[in-house]
């Protein structure tokens, strides 16, 4: 089959999709979506250069692509329309378009920053879980390639030498109504990485906890505004 023609099978199949789930009720088969798509995916080489404009507008699907185009994420909403959110995430590779996707343990994907630690690119993920009506969770997330799979890395060094993965940070609506606040900084230069601090009764304050860039780990440098 060529590119054209697997080009318009995926057309038509995501045409299908959404005719399908077009009338129902999006939270009781949200999870029966999320499996029609992945199969999609695997089952079309092409699938890792198409955008999927319509399952992005009408059944919530979110796709993001690491800086480098090498990976390409896909974030589904598998909640129950509660207050609180889930979510299924899976990543597919520029190398294995049409191989099963890997799913990956992270929240709502909001950026993906990518970074060189010596020779290998390190993949940051942000990403947001939430709860109840008012709480939540943001997170960032290290991953670097091993063995043709995505695996966390620990390049995040703390004050006390520990060495992280993942990073998280509390979040508060009262404190924070209008969701403004920047929890989780990036630098443009990827030399720092910043996350909110937080005073006793989870309050955010005007400071960061800073990481800066080293030779092989974001090493925890101090507090700063």
């Amino acid at each position: 089959m060529t590119l054209y023609a697997e080009n318009i099978s995926i057309q038509q199949s995501e045409q299908a999709i959404i005719l399908k789930y077009a009338t129902l009720d999006f939270y009781e088969v949200n999870q029966k979506i999320e499996q029609d798509i992945v199969d999609l995916i695997q089952k079309n080489t092409a699938s890792y250069a198409y955008s999927f404009p319509k399952l992005t507008e009408n059944l919530r699907l979110k796709i993001n692509s690491s800086p480098d185009r090498l990976l390409k994420f896909y974030t589904f909403d598998v909640g129950g329309g509660g207050t609180m959110g889930e979510f299924s995430s899976y990543v597919q590779m520029k190398s294995r378009p049409s191989s099963k996707l890997q799913a990956i343990n992270t929240g709502y994907i909001l950026n993906i920053d990518q970074v060189k630690m010596g020779t290998q690119p390190i993949y940051f993920v942000q990403s947001y879980y939430k709860g109840d009506s008012c709480h939540g969770l943001y997170q960032i997330q290290a991953f670097r390639m091993h063995a043709q799979a995505l695996t966390p890395a620990p390049i995040f060094q703390t004050k006390n030498k520990k060495q992280l993965s993942s990073i998280e940070v509390d979040y508060d609506c009262h404190y924070d109504e209008a969701r403004q606040g920047s929890y989780i900084r990036v630098s443009k230069d990827l030399k720092y990485v910043d996350i909110k601090l937080l005073n006793q009764n989870s309050q955010p304050t005007g400071q960061y906890l800073r990481y800066a860039r080293g030779k092989s780990a974001f090493q925890y440098q101090g507090v700063v505004n």
